[in-house]
């Protein structure tokens, strides 16, 4: 759970400032229907990978297998730095020679420039190997002020070709107790949905600034979450950065977003909520659909 909510800390989008620029990913590869069938025997491949990753590194390696949906490799080391741990994704026991040998290589130095590069690349063209959750999300779309999927279908066919397809709802409304911060959306990669925090579905909050928000959860979408081969995700990068500043209105909706009035108007009114909240809490079928 800990590892999760890291994750999904780095992918929502807080009142202020963001992650450091990293490398360009490139945009992420659609998901196949249906899980992959050319499993192999695991037992079999995981000696023979070990045995291969133990040549290759000159190190004692104790390998486990994993189906982890967000860090594909990890490795812990002895004192003596002669032994590991090795936690590597399934689709490892089937990789090509190449991709064994930067694993080996990736193992005895894993800042190594070369290695990293070549196992990016394995990971990304096996993305359709990471099983993430199905079943039914059910989302809110329509507020008292704003409607969300109105919002995100201008916003997909303007700028990304209607390529996003994650759903998109309003978050549950926050406890009464006081606050001193807001997350205004996240993204969640596992279930490929959006939340927009409901404290945004209020009269005096421009639309503009809403739009900004969805835009911004839908980039991270269109990009999908780049990892590094230690595991570390990388959110915010250049490629990131420089379509989100593109973006019409960016410096207005950030101007509006550093205005600390704002933001104290926005923690301090619950009034003109009551609606909405009705609306998630019933679930009327105005407002609710069910999303695959």
């Amino acid at each position: 759970m800990a590892q999760r909510r890291t994750l999904l800390e780095q992918l929502e989008f807080p009142w202020g400032g963001s992650a450091p620029a990293a490398s360009v990913p490139e945009p992420a590869a659609p998901l196949p229907a249906s899980p992959p069938t050319d499993r192999v025997d695991d037992t079999a491949a995981r000696i023979a990978l070990q045995a291969a990753l133990e040549t290759g590194s000159a190190l004692h390696v104790a390998l486990s297998v994993t189906d982890n949906t967000s860090t594909m490799m990890s490795i812990k080391y002895d004192r003596s730095r002669t032994a590991a741990r090795l936690r590597v994704h399934r689709m490892f026991l089937s990789a090509p020679p190449d991709v064994v040998r930067a694993l080996a290589a990736w193992v005895r130095s894993p800042r190594a420039e070369k290695s990293g590069a070549l196992l990016n690349s394995f990971i990304k063209s096996n993305g359709h190997r990471i099983r993430g959750r199905t079943g039914a999300v059910r989302t809110v779309t329509r507020g008292e002020h704003f409607d969300l999927r109105a919002i995100f279908e201008d916003l997909n066919h303007a700028h990304f070709q209607g390529a996003v397809t994650a759903a998109i709802t309003w978050g549950r409304m926050p406890e009464t107790r006081r606050r001193r911060s807001i997350r205004f959306g996240s993204y969640f990669p596992r279930e490929d949905l959006i939340r927009i925090h409901p404290f945004l579905d209020q009269a005096f909050v421009p639309l503009y600034f809403v739009r900004y928000i969805v835009f911004h959860e839908m980039l991270h979408a269109f990009l999908g979450i780049e990892e590094s081969p230690s595991g570390r995700q990388r959110i915010h990068t250049a490629a990131f950065k420089k379509i989100e500043q593109a973006y019409p209105g960016y410096d207005r909706a950030v101007a509006w977003q550093d205005n600390p009035k704002n933001l104290g108007k926005l923690l301090s009114r619950r009034g003109g909520m009551k609606a909405l909240l009705a609306r998630l809490l019933c679930g009327t079928p105005e407002v609710a659909s069910g999303v695959v």
